[in-house]
């Protein structure tokens, strides 16, 4: 059984299965109370998602994009070559963030309130990218910073959706999620957003302010049950993001609990220190009963984000298949980050996503810079990185199911699986 308060019913009280409320968390009957009455407030004035002929078009539009690179790149890797066409695009929508997350940098080392925001995208120029990069992929994830400060995000959101994008998901703080959808130019962001993921390390207050360097942690936790409340209506698949730190396990175990409690979806993301795997994490003698719980739950029908597969070799630090064009990184002034953003020994090339028509060019371009092939590993002349990062193990889910079909059509069915 998981906790539902209906919106006409905000004052049922929780019952949890497996989490146990803990001093420093928050009053969750109040909050629980205070959540459901801004989603009733907000609901009726929040645009209603596609449905319908309208919907299925836009799936079928992507899948056909889908279909077309697996087929593409399927004959690239018989040939050898591994500059694959993308499965979705991380475009850092603005650098700003308004957390100052402890364990948080750009997959470079770097704290993104500490970079420049020099060059940031009009909106115009914004749109124009999205035009680019749907000429290659069929998925979108916008990022940050924190993209919620970019005041213009409904507007692109709405142009993903009529670009044909799917699905079109969105990393957030989830700090802000009341006070926007309250604004009338925010009506449409979530029925074009089809996963929205909320970054939650912990649930005690004292532990989050800390780590995120953000005076009021319970408003996340607060608008991460207005979400749930409004997944349903606005038909969105929702999720949290934890990042699982060394000596702070039972944090990420709470966030893991409540989770599955409430049925939201749970990705677990062990701590990468830049392009490395957190030496810290590895030795905490408290993380493989961890690791052995998220698989058990997994294995018995939690919603926990990705395949068995998938995850038992992201939270065992498998060695894995990288392949760096798959998930492709632009920045916030449009620029690509090639053929891997974390890339240690070898540096990545910036090519300006602008100056192309398609992504076909695009990928030319950068081939005559740096050859994808093989660049993932350990040498002077490739990425340098171990990265324990779920995107990475993606791709090697990808690269396993250019072999194996069948083992990728369960990768996507499991993805895009919400009930």
């Amino acid at each position: 059984m998981t906790w539902t308060i209906p919106i006409d019913s905000p004052s049922a009280p929780p019952n949890w299965q497996l989490h146990t409320p803990q001093t420093g968390q928050p009053d969750w009957p109040t909050l629980a109370r205070e959540a459901a009455a801004i989603a009733a407030d907000v609901l009726p004035r929040l645009e209603r998602p596609q449905t319908g002929l309208a919907l299925h078009k836009r799936r079928l539009r992507a899948w056909r994009t889908a279909a077309a690179n697996y087929l593409h790149n399927r004959r690239l890797a018989k040939a050898g070559r591994e500059d694959l066409r993308p499965l979705y695009f991380i475009w850092t929508v603005l650098r700003t963030c308004n957390f100052l997350c402890t364990y948080c940098d750009d997959h470079r080392g770097r704290k993104y309130p500490e970079l420049s925001t020099e060059g940031t995208l009009n909106t115009e120029d914004a749109l124009r990218l999205l035009r680019v990069m749907r000429t290659g992929t069929p998925s979108l994830y916008f990022a940050g910073g924190e993209p919620t400060l970019r005041k213009d995000l409904p507007e692109l959101t709405r142009a993903a959706r009529d670009l044909a994008y799917h699905p079109i998901l969105i990393n957030t703080n989830g700090s802000a999620i009341d006070r926007l959808l309250r604004k009338p130019a925010w009506r449409t962001w979530l029925a074009d957003t089809d996963i929205v993921i909320v970054s939650l390390d912990g649930l005690d207050l004292d532990m989050l302010g800390r780590t995120w360097v953000y005076k009021k942690p319970q408003d996340v936790l607060r608008n991460l049950l207005v979400l749930r409340e409004l997944a349903g209506p606005m038909d969105f698949k929702l999720m949290v993001n934890t990042v699982i730190q060394p000596g702070a396990t039972e944090h990420a175990r709470a966030v893991l609990d409540l989770a599955n409690d409430l049925g939201i979806w749970f990705c677990p993301v062990p701590l990468n220190e830049g392009a490395e795997v957190s030496a810290g994490l590895a030795a905490d003698p408290k993380w493989p009963a961890l690791r052995q719980t998220i698989l058990a739950r997994k294995r018995a029908g939690h919603r926990i984000s990705g395949s068995q597969r998938m995850n038992e070799r992201m939270l065992n630090s498998a060695p894995l298949d990288c392949r760096n064009t798959l998930k492709p990184h632009i920045d916030h002034d449009g620029h690509l980050f090639w053929p891997c953003k974390a890339a240690v020994n070898t540096g990545p090339e910036r090519i300006n996503v602008l100056d192309f028509e398609h992504i076909d060019a695009i990928w030319r371009r950068g081939c005559s810079l740096i050859d994808p092939t093989r660049f993932h590993g350990p040498g002077p002349e490739q990425c340098g990185g171990d990265c324990n990062w779920a995107q990475n193990y993606t791709t090697d889910a990808y690269a396993h199911g250019l072999r194996h079909p069948t083992s990728l059509l369960g990768e996507v069915v499991d993805f895009l699986r919400n009930p």
